[in-house]
């Protein structure tokens, strides 16, 4: 029997940049998704949050449109990439939450991965890993992410954020100050990005890339988008300021400035707000009462579009600042949100219990 902690992550700055082989910064956080498992003939796995049993055929995989097809998917990349593993049979737990844009896909993915890596000697390196689970969403489940989630969890390094180009996928972990907490704030809205705004928001940037003749948006400035139709300009405008920000966000953490770190996070949200079109009331409304509060920095992350935000603040108000936000919340739209104050985590991890 295996046990496999898989962590979410949050992305402190970078949003939407991945799939323009741009420049992001994420951490795995500690919450993560657990999976016990071991060797078995088929694959069969409950999942105690849906509080039911999945199984299916090896010889078989096909999707089904349910939370399984990111098991599924793990298989079915492997075995198109010439991998020979057996079954699984598995419960499936943890403490992060779905759809809360914690990016719980590829944690699953990552367990199950984790696991017939460890289980069926396939030997494959972290980068591997990240490479098949995001074929698995992409090919198999049919989510155009780019690789920021899968390599955030399996390179996860406590203490440290992750300075990533998505391009090379060359990286750099950066120290993240101990008396700084990360406040991640689900607004309780739930997103589904794989029927939704994402794939077009990534349609836009590919079709710009190719317009402009650049094969990434580092290769970008702002005034090679004046021959763009003004959606594009505009969109991809945002993608060439962000990357800008990361690189800035990047010498500032290096520095131990939290300040100017924080200042470039809120300035990303707002950028995202008004000329990427991917946040939302209530995602603003946190970004606004945790400045008000004592914020560092806050911002939407993940996809957007809902989900969740995230706020670094100073240890000694991190407690403080959440309730607060949370009590303002609740009386403004009259939703119960939920909050974690997280630290930068270790990726996925297995051992035998």
């Amino acid at each position: 029997m295996y046990r496999v902690d898989s962590s979410g992550r949050v992305n402190l700055i970078g949003e939407h940049t991945d799939y323009a082989l741009g420049y992001v910064m994420p951490m795995a956080i500690n919450l993560y998704t657990v999976l016990h498992a071991q060797e078995d003939e088929k694959a069969r796995v409950y999942s105690q949050i849906f509080r039911e049993v999945k199984e299916f055929d090896l010889d078989k995989i096909q999707r089904a449109g349910d939370w399984a097809d990111y098991v599924r998917g793990i298989f079915w990349a492997l075995k198109e990439e010439g991998h020979d593993v057996g079954g699984m049979k598995g419960i499936l737990g943890g403490d992060l939450p779905i759809g809360s844009g914690l990016s719980s896909s590829a944690s699953l993915e990552l367990a199950v991965l984790a696991f017939l890596n460890e289980a069926y000697e396939l030997n494959l390196l972290p980068i591997e890993m990240a490479l098949l689970a995001q074929k698995a969403e992409n090919e198999f489940v049919g989510v155009p992410c780019g690789i920021l989630d899968q390599f955030a969890i399996v390179h996860g390094k406590r203490g440290h954020v992750i300075f990533l180009d998505t391009d090379t996928l060359r990286h750099e972990y950066i120290g993240f100050p101990s008396d700084v907490r990360v406040l991640v704030f689900y607004t309780g809205v739930k997103r589904e990005i794989s029927g939704s705004a994402y794939a077009e928001r990534r349609k836009v940037a590919e079709e710009a890339l190719r317009l402009l003749g650049k094969r990434t948006s580092k290769e970008v400035e702002e005034e090679d988008l004046r021959s763009l139709p003004s959606l594009y300009r505009r969109f991809f405008g945002y993608i060439v300021r962000e990357n800008r920000r990361v690189l800035e966000a990047r010498d500032a953490l290096r520095s131990g400035d939290v300040r100017a770190f924080g200042e470039l996070m809120t300035a990303s949200h707002w950028d995202l707000a008004r000329n990427y079109d991917v946040s939302s009331e209530e995602l603003d409304f946190f970004v606004r009462k945790a400045a008000e509060l004592g914020a560092y920095g806050a911002k939407l992350t993940g996809a957007g579009f809902g989900g969740s935000a995230v706020a670094i603040v100073p240890e000694e108000l991190a407690l403080d600042i959440a309730m607060r936000v949370t009590d303002e919340y609740v009386r403004h739209f009259n939703w119960e949100p939920d909050y974690h104050l997280v630290s930068p985590s270790d990726g996925v991890s297995v051992r035998r219990v």
